[in-house]
Parts: structure tokens; C-alpha cells; sequence
């Protein structure tokens, strides 16, 4: 009798355990964009109309060329790390270049007709 209780006990905590992984599903609504070296992550507006459509493309140093189409529509570009100041960005025609600092969360910050949008992504090692 003993044994059937614990082997009771063993069994409902293995199937909680099984129910709370299977809940995690709820709880994240949208996950962000994880984008590592040699990737590249193309991410979309909402907020902005006409959408904008921009591109991060990572090299094995960690830097990232960086293009936003249509480009005419957009004021200002920004790349910084999530709650950090912007990182530097270089204009090479259609491009840009920075270097990322650390690997985490990063914001793309697209100024676009009178409207911000901030595009959230996680740099991987």
C-alpha cells in the first residue's frame, strides 16, 4: 500500500512538472527575434505606415551592416543595447555599420513620418 501511494505522489508531481513546461506556451505572447554571428534578421514595422522592412545582417566580429528600405520615408536610425545609449553608426550609401558591445537585447529605433518604432531583437554568442 505504501509503495502504490508514493509511486502516486511521484506520478503527480511528474505530470505538474509536464503541465507547468506546457504552460510557458501561454505566457509568452511574442517572442523576440534572436539573431547570432554569421545570421541575418530582417525585421518589419507596424506602428509606421507605410511598413518598413530592415535588415541586420551579423558578420563573426559582431559587427552588423544594417539597411532599412524603404529608405526615403526614414528620418533616423538608431541601434543600442536594451535600456543603453546608441552605438555609433557608420553611413556607407544604403548602409550602415556598427559594432556591437555585447551580446543580449538590442533595440532597432526607426524614426519614419512623425512616429517611432522600437524593433527588439536578442544578439546570441
Amino acid at each position: 500500500m505504501a509503495t502504490r501511494i508514493i509511486a502516486l505522489v511521484f506520478l503527480g508531481l511528474f505530470l505538474a512538472f509536464i503541465a507547468v513546461m506546457a504552460s510557458v506556451t501561454l505566457f509568452v505572447k511574442d517572442p523576440l527575434p534572436i539573431v547570432g554571428p554569421n545570421q541575418r534578421l530582417v525585421l518589419e514595422t507596424v506602428e509606421i505606415a507605410p511598413p518598413l522592412r530592415a535588415e541586420i545582417a551579423v558578420d563573426g566580429d559582431f559587427k552588423a551592416l544594417v539597411s532599412v528600405s524603404p529608405l526615403d520615408d526614414v528620418r533616423r536610425v538608431r541601434l543600442r543595447p536594451a535600456g543603453g545609449n546608441d552605438v555609433a553608426l557608420e553611413q556607407q550609401g544604403e548602409l550602415a555599420e556598427a559594432q556591437f558591445t555585447r551580446t543580449g537585447r538590442w533595440e532597432l529605433v526607426l524614426d519614419a513620418g512623425g512616429t517611432q518604432e522600437v524593433l527588439a531583437f536578442v544578439l546570441r554568442d
